[in-house]
């Protein structure tokens, strides 16, 4: 009983936090958003990212350096208590996202690897400048342009893109997904997927901020591309018309999880994208930022580690692990 009583605690924390810290990331983006409609795309991008991550990684954080620590001190081993219905439930609940966004994640790697290994075998490899990933001409019916893999990220185009496209619109194109690499935002979108399938039946907490966060990354990609200079930015507005307009109809590619320049269905994106590229083409200096942006990155690292190594002495305080052993008892016997 020891066992399955902490087993079914922790699980049941990892949701119940998880979902009230979702709520207010959500709560808090409604707040921000209009304050940071200014900023470039990147750091809306990066604050979203941030409001999603944050109550996973906290309720994580929580449950293994406070909740476990305080139930394995001060729990007797012959303890009566015993796992009610609701706690059983609940951890249940819990387990089963968990379980889900491991088997999402696996899912989605093995059909990545599968299309890599698909797509590579006719696959030739190009030079293309600038972009720091493995570059391959690919021939395929959808006009393909995408960053696929997390680990080993590699870039695939479409053959009928190298015709379609003038060299501009094609360099401003493998530029945007120079943005995605340098962002690593196939990682990004693999940790937030993981995130919104452990809330499972709360997923609409996390849908919102994912859904928010693919349009800015996009965004953000179009700003990187577009800081070279007004002409890459009305190069990369044209080439996702023209690429548009060669998605074959009612086409719905079976595409990984990875950086697409554009994908079937992506019509109102399109027009708020190519509106804001023809902005950046009039003002590129006040968007500069995009890829200095990036260069910030070591710093917050370094910070949160701090934080975090200011925060663990706290935690492991004994009277903060006696006080959370008592609110343990507190909830066991509420849902008894």
């Amino acid at each position: 009983m020891y066992l399955l009583l902490g087993t079914c605690l922790a699980l049941s924390a990892l949701l119940a936090l998880n979902a009230f810290a979702s709520a207010l990331a959500g709560l808090a983006w409604r707040a921000l958003a209009p304050r940071v409609a200014h900023k470039p795309a990147a750091v809306r991008a990066r604050l979203l990212f941030s409001l999603r991550v944050s109550p996973p990684a906290l309720a994580a954080a929580l449950v293994f350096a406070l909740l476990l620590p305080a139930y394995l001190l001060h729990e007797p081993h012959d303890t009566e208590e015993t796992v009610g219905a609701k706690l059983l439930l609940l951890a249940a609940v819990s387990a089963a996202g968990v379980l889900l966004a491991f088997w999402r994640v696996a899912r989605t790697w093995l059909a990545t690897r599968r299309l890599v290994r698909d797509w590579m075998l006719h696959a030739e490899l190009f030079g293309a400048e600038g972009v720091r990933v493995p570059a391959y001409r690919i021939r395929h019916r959808f006009p393909v342009i995408a960053v696929i893999g997390v680990l080993r990220p590699r870039l695939f185009v479409a053959s009928q893109l190298f015709d379609a496209l003038t060299p501009g619109e094609l360099s401003s194109a493998l530029a945007h997904e120079r943005g995605h690499v340098e962002a690593r935002d196939n990682l990004k979108r693999a940790v937030l997927q993981a995130g919104q399938d452990a809330l499972l039946p709360l997923a609409p907490l996390g849908r919102s901020l994912r859904r928010e966060w693919q349009h800015e990354s996009e965004l953000a990609a179009d700003e990187f591309a577009a800081s070279a200079g007004p002409a890459a930015a009305l190069d990369l507005a044209s080439a996702l018309v023209k690429i548009s307009k060669l998605i074959p109809a009612g086409a719905t590619p079976t595409l990984p999880a990875g950086a697409h320049l554009l994908g079937a269905g992506d019509g109102d994106g399109l027009s708020r994208r190519v509106r804001a590229l023809l902005r950046l083409s009039s003002s590129p200096e006040s968007e500069r930022a995009s890829k200095r942006l990036h260069a910030s990155r070591p710093l917050r690292a370094a910070l949160c580690l701090a934080l975090c190594a200011a925060a663990a002495p706290l935690l492991t305080h004994p009277e903060i692990l006696r006080a959370t052993h008592a609110a343990i008892e507190h909830v066991v016997e509420h849902l008894s």
